[in-house]
Order: C-alpha cells, then sequence, then structure tokens
C-alpha cells in the first residue's frame, strides 16, 4: 500500500512517518524542503507545498491512503485533487475545536481553520477520518520557557485540560491508516487525565526533580505573545473536553500519561527550577 504523508517535519506528521517506516508500505512525504526532513530512509520525499495543486497531484500519485496535517488554506487543494485522484481514505489531524464552541465562536481561526478542513473533505467525497485532538502534552513548554528564574507564569493555570501526546495522536493515524477497513467518522483524541498548568508543573517537578512554581497572570501577560485564537484553546471554555476513549479504540492502547512525556522530553525543559541537591 502506498501512502502519503503531510507535515511530516512536523511534530506529529514525523511521530507518523517514522511510526509506518518499516512496516512493508510504500511511504511518501510532502515536504516543503528536504533539507529539514530528518526521516527514515525509506520514507520518500516529495518537494512541494500542500496549497500547490501540481505538487500535491505529483504528491498523490499512486497513493492509496493519506494524512494530512492542515495547510494555510485549510486543506481546500488537498481535499480536491485527494478527490479527483480517488485517494481510498484521508486521515486528517483535527481540533476539538471543530465541535466546541470557544468565546469567539467561528471567528476563531483555529475552529474556522479545522471546520474548514473537515468540510473540504466532506464535500470532494474522500473518506476520511477526523482525530479531533485536545492539546498537546507539549504545550506546557509555552510556560515553562519564560520561566529562568523558576516562576511558571500562565493564563488560566487552574484550568484542566485533557491534554495528549503527540505520539499517541500519531498512533491512531497509523491505526487509522493501514486498517484493513478503516472508518470514517470523528474520534476525540485526547490524553487519559485532565490536567491544569498548576498540575503538569507539579508533575514536572516530580519526575525531573525541578522546583518550579506557578504564578497565574491575566491573558494579556501571558509570555509568548500568543494571539488570543490560540488562549482560547487553553482557556476555560475548553474545560468542557473531557478525557475520551479515540486513542483506545484506534489503536488498542490506552493514551500515555503526562508524566511518561515529560520523561521522554526532559530534554526540552531549560535548566531553571533545579532542586538545591541537583
Amino acid at each position: 500500500m502506498k501512502i502519503l504523508v503531510t507535515g511530516a517535519t512536523g511534530t506529529v506528521g514525523g511521530h507518523v512517518a517514522r511510526q509506518l517506516s518499516g512496516r512493508g508500505h510504500d511511504i511518501v512525504a510532502l515536504v516543503r524542503d528536504p533539507a529539514k526532513a530528518d526521516l527514515p530512509a525509506d520514507v520518500s520525499l516529495i518537494e512541494g507545498d500542500l496549497t500547490d495543486p501540481d505538487a500535491v497531484r505529483r504528491a498523490l500519485d499512486g497513493v492509496d491512503r493519506a494524512y494530512l496535517t492542515m495547510a494555510d488554506d485549510n486543506g481546500a487543494v488537498f481535499a480536491k485533487m485527494a478527490g479527483e485522484a480517488g485517494v481510498e481514505h484521508v486521515v486528517l489531524l483535527s481540533s476539538f475545536t471543530a465541535v466546541t464552541e470557544l468565546p469567539s465562536g467561528a471567528a476563531n481561526f483555529v475552529t474556522a481553520r479545522h471546520r474548514a478542513g473537515e468540510r473540504a473533505l466532506t464535500e470532494a467525497g474522500v473518506p476520511a477520518t477526523f482525530l479531533r485532538a485536545a492539546g498537546f502534552d507539549y504545550n506546557i513548554l509555552l510556560w515553562v520557557a519564560g520561566a529562568a528564574d523558576g516562576v511558571v507564569r500562565a493564563p488560566n493555570a487552574g484550568v484542566k485540560l485533557p491534554v495528549v501526546d503527540p505520539a499517541d495522536i500519531a498512533a491512531a493515524a497509523v491505526a487509522a491508516l493501514t486498517a484493513a477497513h478503516p472508518k470514517s467518522g470523528a474520534y476525540s483524541i485526547t490524553g487519559p487525565e485532565s490536567l491544569s498548568v498548576r498540575d503538569q508543573i507539579a508533575i514536572v517537578n516530580q519526575v525531573l526533580g525541578r522546583s518550579y512554581t506557578v504564578q497565574e497572570v491575566g491573558e494579556a501577560e501571558a509570555p509568548g505573545s500568543l494571539p488570543p485564537s490560540i488562549l482560547e484553546t487553553m482557556g476555560p471554555a475548553a474545560a468542557v473536553v473531557t478525557p475520551a476513549d479515540g486513542v483506545r479504540v484506534l489503536t488498542g492502547n490506552p493514551p500515555r500519561p503526562f508524566a511518561a512525556w515529560v520523561a521522554d522530553n526532559a530534554r526540552a525543559f531549560p535548566p531553571a527550577g533545579l532542586t538545591a541537591d541537583r
């Protein structure tokens, strides 16, 4: 089977390509810059952009199934080309925002993007699985990056969200891509428990022997100057999303706990916040 992976230089797409590697499939990846693609040798690279019809048409040549990460055109070109090429099945990395009402509604660009992406594939008649993922485990790094003094400053520090390991999202995608009869429809992809920033930092401290403290700040004071649309996906309105069984249903395995992701990604955390005996 020939499988196309888009977004393979990104976090989830990279996991998808690596998890597909060595399984006996013909794997191709559409990438903007092949020089930045650190992928297994059995993944063939095609240079191009998802918004370029000619590049997408080349990438889809002979493809049976595809993994799609949203592009600047919200997947419009890909959906059209996939429909014309008769692609058997597409797995789309979507978001909980596609079905969760945030304060700004359809004006939230995250919401608008994923609703448009799902709609484009549906209207093009392409059989698809939508992975409506919760916030990623690595979002905690947005706040830790500004904690050189050991103080993690974050808005909505007590809001609990079912953050998910990107590797689990990829595993769900790979399971759908390689199933004998992939199921169309939407799946809620979350971690095993809802955790606030305070909860996550407590876990970081325990797993890595750190001594970070948490200070709640207003959204206007949030480090990194994140746009309101992104902040909404981490705010109180997003807390209606609760742990779901999408990962288990698709892969047969439960989602990994946040602590496991922290242990695997210890090097991503800056050295501040160390305890005195370390």
